[in-house]
């Protein structure tokens, strides 16, 4: 008997103290959570929640002041959050402060975080609705920096990649840096480009000097005074070329038209060339006038001859 009575002592103290633990941890939670203290409900509206859980925490300075009730979707790009603030916190809440959604990490559970408002506008009171300011989505940022990495990661290995095959001599930038021969040609490159400028500075400084053989043609009026003579006498042998040019034009012109005039058979040239029968009638009267002549010469001959005979018998009888 007496074990049994000790045994239910035991659990009775077992379950009392269970109990008063029970109680004790509730109540810290609930303490932690505004449960048990005497709260207002106002209200935001948000295009996404973003991880917004019921029972989250509402912070003001960094304090918690109250709890995230119930969450409506309204419409596709609107939710209607519930927020329960603590009374006594109430006189801290301006109409005009904003509601902002914060990670309680930089990935994590989420929080309302309450901005202070303005002194000229009324303490919040059941049931009103606060404005609410878009936060960074951290989440969506922590993507993008993943993806930016990615080609930063990326452009790195191509770099080392790059640098690899330039140590190694490969292409024309490892030849550039490992390449003897390419240095050599870039040093006499170089010295010529040296040698070139000073070539050019000694040109500029003849320029610049009246009394050199180059300066004098820069400087020297009665030197342009003779180009400009020199060069009116070239234009006039142009101009005289250009006439002549003209009149043996003109002259290649009129030979042109004879020509045609002979090929198509007209004139004395052409009927002498074309014509057989005007031909023939030419040799004849050729001859003719070739049988005439010798027959004047006989002619000629015979009265020389006569008269010469009659001379001498008259000076015969004279005697």
């Amino acid at each position: 008997m007496e074990y049994d009575r000790g045994r239910k002592i035991r659990l009775g103290l077992f379950i009392l103290i269970g109990t008063f633990l029970f109680i004790a941890v509730f109540y810290i939670i609930g303490s932690s959570s505004k449960l048990f203290s005497k709260s207002i409900t106002i209200h935001t509206y948000f295009n996404a929640v973003q991880g917004l859980r019921s029972g989250d925490h509402v912070r003001f300075s960094g304090i918690i002041i109250g709890t995230i009730g119930d969450l409506k979707i309204v419409t596709d790009t609107s939710v209607l959050v519930d927020m329960s603030i603590d009374r006594k916190m109430v006189k801290f809440v301006r109409k005009n402060s904003k509601a902002e959604i914060k990670p309680e990490a930089l990935i994590g559970d989420k929080m309302i975080i309450i901005h202070s408002g303005t002194a000229d506008y009324d303490h919040v009171s059941e049931g009103d609705y606060l404005e609410s300011s878009e936060s960074v989505n951290f989440e969506a940022v922590f993507h993008e920096v993943t993806k930016d990495l990615k080609k930063v990661m990326s452009i790195i290995a191509n770099l080392v990649d790059i640098t690899d095959k330039v140590n190694e001599g490969d292409g024309n930038m490892g030849r550039l840096l490992n390449d003897s021969s390419i240095a050599i040609k870039l040093d006499k490159s170089a010295d010529n480009f040296v040698a070139l400028t000073d070539n050019l500075k000694k040109l500029s400084e003849q320029l610049n000097n009246p009394n050199s053989d180059i300066g004098k043609l820069v400087y020297r009026n009665d030197l342009t005074t003779r180009i400009d003579s020199i060069l009116a006498k070239v234009d006039n042998i142009a101009l005289n070329t250009e006439v002549a040019t003209k009149d043996l034009a003109n002259t290649t012109a009129e030979l042109n038209l004879t020509a045609k005039a002979i090929n198509n058979g007209n004139g004395a040239i052409a009927k002498l060339l074309y014509d057989s029968a005007f031909a023939d009638t030419i040799g004849y009267t050729i001859d003719n006038l070739n049988q005439t002549l010798i027959e004047f010469d006989k002619v000629a001959k015979n009265l020389q001859h006569k008269k010469l005979f009659g001379g001498t018998k008259e000076k015969k009888k004279k005697k």
